[in-house]
């Protein structure tokens, strides 16, 4: 019994962060008609937090994150020269 509480518990909770992650994802297709530095500060601020969120469950250095942050930021330049190109 212990065990079948244990998977709902955990299933629910996954169901959860995958509902809270939909969300982000409504939240950042908004655009804001008086966008400012603050917007800028407050999505940095965002990033920071998910990135030290991601490190914390999957066990993998805040640094290898930005490191493959910054690997898919080169790689889409690479690919918007070539579409120019």
């Amino acid at each position: 019994m212990a065990n079948a509480e244990l998977t709902k518990a955990y299933d629910s909770v996954k169901t959860d962060i995958a509902n809270l992650l939909g969300w982000f994802e409504c939240e950042m297709d908004k655009k804001s008609a008086d966008l400012n530095w603050g917007h800028v500060g407050s999505l940095s601020h965002v990033r920071t937090n998910l990135i030290e969120t991601l490190s914390f469950i999957s066990s993998i250095d805040q640094d290898q994150i930005k490191d493959g942050l910054a690997e898919a930021w080169a790689d889409a330049e690479v690919k918007n020269q070539e579409q120019k190109g």
